[in-house]
C-alpha cells in the first residue's frame, strides 16, 4: 500500500475524522450523502469530475469498487484513474449505485486518510452548522490541543468586536448561570483562562453563545492550524510580488584621501582599490561592530613631498637629533623610484645655545621639486 497522505495519529486529521464520523449521525448531519456525492463526484448525464477516488491507491479503491458490484476485483485493482472514473460514472448514470451506497462505500477513515483535508473541510464547513456540530468541533479541537483556553478567550468576540473574552460568555448567561459560574470558580480556586472555561463548560458555552460568534472562532482556529487554503488572490500576490523587484547594481563606493585624491589614483597598479575597500570594511577584531579606519590614515606620496615640515616631536632624552646632509649621498639627477632625498641621521650632544639659535629645518635644507639640493 502506498504511503497515506494524512497521518490519522496527528491532531488535525484526528479532528477531521471525529467530525466526519459525527457527520454521519443524526445529530451531526450537516451535509447529506447526496451532497457528499455532488461534492466529491460531480456529474450529470454527460460529464463527471472525480475529486475523491483519484486520491485512493488501487489496493484501497479496488475493493470499494468491487463491493459496489460494478467491477470485478481483479480488474478494479488494475484500473487507472481514468478507467475508474469512467466505470463509476456509468454506474451512477445507470442507477447501479446511488448517493447512499457511494457514502457507505467510502468509510470516514478512508476519506480522511487519503483526501486533501482542505477539500474535506470546505465540504463540512459549507453545511448547516447546528449547535451539536459546533459543540463537537470546538470540544474536540480543545481536547486535541488545537487551541487553548487563553487563545479562545482572546479570539471570541461579539457585537462587531465591542465585547470580547469573558464579556461575550457572560452576555448570554442568565443570573442563575452567572452565579453558578462564579461559585464554580470559587470552589476550584482557579481563575486562569483554563479554569474559567472549565468552570463554565462547553455545553454552557455553546448553548448560550450565538452561532455566528462560535463559527467565527472555529474559522480562526482552522486558519491557525493551516487547515484552510489561502484565497487565489492572496496566492497570486505572493507569487507575483518578487517578479516586480528587479535587482539594481550596487554603486561602487569611492574612498578618498584627505587631499581629494581617490585610492585608485594613489595606489600602485599591483594593489587594486577593491582590495583596499575590502580591508576597510572588514573588522579588525572578528566582529562587525567596529568602525573602519579614518581616511586621515591614508597619505599619498604627494602629501609627503608637499609638507615635509611640521612640529618636531620632543627629544626622547637629553641628546638632540642633528640632521646632516651628506652631499655624496644626494644623487645628481632625480631618482625615478622615490621623490625624496636620502638623508643620514647622526646624533650629537645637545647644545642649548646652538639649539635655540638653529634656523628652521626648511631654511637649512631646502629641496627642489625634483629631489636635488638647491644652492645656499
Amino acid at each position: 500500500m502506498d504511503k497515506a497522505r494524512n497521518d490519522l495519529s496527528a491532531a488535525v486529521p484526528k479532528f477531521c475524522l471525529a467530525l466526519e464520523e459525527h457527520r454521519r449521525t443524526n445529530d451531526g448531519r450537516v451535509r447529506t450523502s447526496q451532497e457528499m456525492l455532488a461534492t466529491f463526484f460531480t456529474h450529470d448525464d454527460k460529464t463527471c469530475s472525480d475529486r475523491i477516488l483519484k486520491y485512493l491507491p488501487n489496493d484501497v479503491r479496488g475493493p470499494i469498487i468491487a463491493a459496489w458490484g460494478i467491477r470485478g476485483i481483479k480488474a478494479a485493482l488494475r484500473d487507472n484513474d481514468e478507467k475508474v472514473q469512467s466505470v463509476v460514472f456509468d454506474a451512477l448514470v445507470a442507477g447501479d449505485i446511488d448517493h447512499v451506497a457511494f457514502e457507505d462505500g467510502l468509510a470516514p477513515e478512508t476519506i480522511i486518510r487519503w483526501v486533501p483535508l482542505a477539500d474535506w473541510w470546505a465540504f463540512w464547513r459549507g453545511g448547516k452548522l447546528t449547535k451539536q456540530a459546533l459543540h463537537k468541533a470546538l470540544a474536540t479541537a480543545y481536547e486535541l490541543y488545537l487551541f487553548d483556553a487563553r487563545w479562545f478567550l482572546d479570539a471570541i468576540q461579539a457585537r462587531g468586536g465591542s465585547i470580547k473574552g469573558t464579556d461575550v460568555l457572560a452576555d448570554g448567561l442568565t443570573k442563575e448561570d452567572l452565579t453558578g459560574w462564579i461559585r464554580k470558580i470559587h470552589e476550584t480556586g482557579d481563575g486562569s483562562p483554563k479554569g474559567l472555561v472549565s468552570s463554565l463548560g462547553w455545553d454552557k458555552i455553546v448553548a448560550k453563545t450565538a452561532n455566528d460568534v462560535l463559527i467565527a472562532v472555529l474559522d480562526a482556529m482552522v486558519a491557525k492550524v493551516g487547515l484552510v487554503l489561502g484565497s487565489p488572490r492572496e496566492s497570486g500576490s505572493r507569487i507575483e510580488a518578487p517578479s516586480k523587484l528587479e535587482a539594481q547594481p550596487e554603486p561602487t563606493p569611492k574612498a578618498s584621501t584627505a587631499t581629494g585624491v581617490s585610492i585608485a589614483e594613489a595606489l600602485p597598479d599591483e594593489i587594486s582599490p577593491e582590495r583596499v575597500l575590502e580591508t576597510l570594511d572588514k573588522p579588525d577584531d572578528g566582529g562587525w561592530g567596529s568602525l573602519p579606519p579614518s581616511s586621515d590614515a591614508i597619505v599619498t606620496e604627494e602629501e609627503e613631498v608637499a609638507d615635509p615640515t611640521g612640529p618636531l616631536p620632543p627629544p626622547p632624552s637629553e641628546e638632540a637629533i642633528n640632521i646632516v646632509l651628506e652631499d655624496e649621498l644626494v644623487p645628481s639627477s632625480p631618482a625615478p623610484q622615490t621623490p625624496t632625498s636620502v638623508i643620514a641621521v647622526q646624533r650629537v650632544p645637545s647644545d642649548p645655545d646652538l639649539t635655540a639659535s638653529r634656523p628652521p629645518l626648511r631654511d637649512r635644507f631646502p629641496f627642489r621639486p625634483g629631489g636635488g639640493k638647491s644652492g645656499r
